[in-house]
């Protein structure tokens, strides 16, 4: 038996879709390999709860919002039972393979964003305020930035501005990085356990499986085996190895000495950067991208370092910075549409108008939801204290240096 074309997509949807599976739990090994046992641990916790209930939420009719029949046009889909139905008729007839996979995919993508800031904040909020947030952020927030830009037809990102965003770096990338921060600040810092001793396999096992997930969210981005997915999986190998170049150079140059922490923070960066991009740029064009998303990456957390805002507030970075880096470079060198190639700048533009609104929109309602939560059911898991009250040096977290490394 010879297999369709659906059957062969919804295989490339599924691996995919289990691959980018990996990102939650490398992410938590990582930001914890940083920060401490005490650390991996809490943010593991948080991170497998806000995927059980993003999927759930999904099956629930989060999926039809995220990429349903539309309930606000441009705005938002129509909540709906798509998958669990979807499900019922694959079992009795065999039907709906592709639906299933590409809603499976879709969900995976969604966990990654909820995981990102469920580890930035892990050791600052308790975990049923955690839990109402991802419910709440989600409805808010992840699902209209997603419907965006997953309805290709319909949403105001792709749809109406003609932006450019094969893997979903608005809602995975910008979206959550600017909640992230947004939880912060309703947090007003709070008073944080100092790190325990950095746990290199840690950093190690948790940058691998960020890696091999990435890729695997990049390269399923498309939604089909075609002409672009060839082109997607190398633009990705590349961005991530200049990255990864890179961001170890910057170490060379202001610690004397790259780390496999910095080899694994560029490779990452470049892979965030390319995630809107990788369908249409070019090689070279890839290559570069990946070595500048480095560079401003390594740039602003070494200055986040030197605020001593935390090991988490390198992943914000990463994934913000990175995101926007990804998303401006489409409107000055995509294939066709860029500045170069074009001579206008309407690409560039509706690519800034996109990932600055959502990170201002993330960011605003995140603050107000965590506000809310603070003044109600409760927060933060520490006591604030009084400006005028001293705090003692054990509660002072100090924060690792992305390119120092143990030994």
């Amino acid at each position: 038996m010879v297999a369709t074309s659906e059957q062969v997509d919804a295989l490339l949807l599924f691996v995919c879709g289990a691959l980018t599976l990996l990102i939650p739990a490398g992410l938590a090994f990582f930001v914890g390999g940083l920060g401490g046992r005490s650390t991996a641990s809490r943010a593991l916790l948080f991170v497998l709860t806000g995927t059980a209930t993003t999927i759930v939420l999904g099956v629930l009719g989060g999926y039809g919002m995220l990429a349903g029949v539309p309930w606000i046009a441009h705005v938002v889909g129509t909540p709906s039972f798509d998958l669990a139905t979807s499900l019922a008729a694959a079992g009795a007839h065999g039907g709906s393979l592709y639906d299933l996979a590409r809603g499976g995919a879709l969900l995976a993508a969604c966990s990654v964003s909820v995981a990102i800031v469920g580890v930035a904040v892990a050791s600052r909020i308790t975990l049923r305020a955690w839990l109402v947030f991802t419910v709440l952020w989600s409805v808010l927030v992840l699902y209209p930035i997603g419907y965006a830009v997953f309805a290709l037809d319909d949403g105001w990102a792709t749809g109406v501005l003609g932006v450019i965003d094969f893997g979903g770096a608005l809602p995975i990338g910008v979206a959550a990085g600017a909640a992230a921060a947004g939880v912060i600040l309703a947090c007003r810092g709070g008073e944080h356990r100092p790190p325990g001793e950095r746990s290199f396999a840690g950093v190690a096992l948790g940058g691998a499986l960020v890696w091999v997930g990435w890729l695997g969210l990049t390269t399923g981005s498309e939604g089909a085996v075609d002409a672009y997915t060839g082109l997607i999986a190398i633009n990705s190998f590349l961005a991530s190895a200049g990255g990864c170049l890179a961001w170890m150079a910057v170490d060379r140059v202001l610690l004397r000495r790259p780390t496999t922490t910095s080899a694994l923070c560029g490779a990452f960066s470049g892979l965030v950067a390319i995630t809107p991009a990788s369908g249409v740029l070019t090689l070279g064009w890839s290559l570069l991208l990946g070595v500048i998303a480095a560079l401003a990456c390594a740039t602003m957390v070494d200055l986040a370092a030197r605020a001593r805002f935390g090991a988490s507030m390198a992943l914000i970075v990463i994934v913000t910075v990175a995101s926007l880096v990804g998303l401006l470079y489409i409107g000055l060198f995509a294939d066709g549409g860029g500045v170069i190639y074009s001579g206008n700048f309407d690409l560039f533009t509706a690519q800034g108008i996109a990932g600055f609104s959502v990170l201002i929109g993330s960011f605003v309602v995140s603050l107000g939801l965590a506000l809310a939560l603070r003044f109600t059911m409760g927060l933060t898991r520490v006591r604030y204290r009084a400006q005028s009250e001293p705090t003692p040096d054990r509660d002072r977290e100090t924060v690792p240096s992305a390119g120092r490394e143990d030994h």
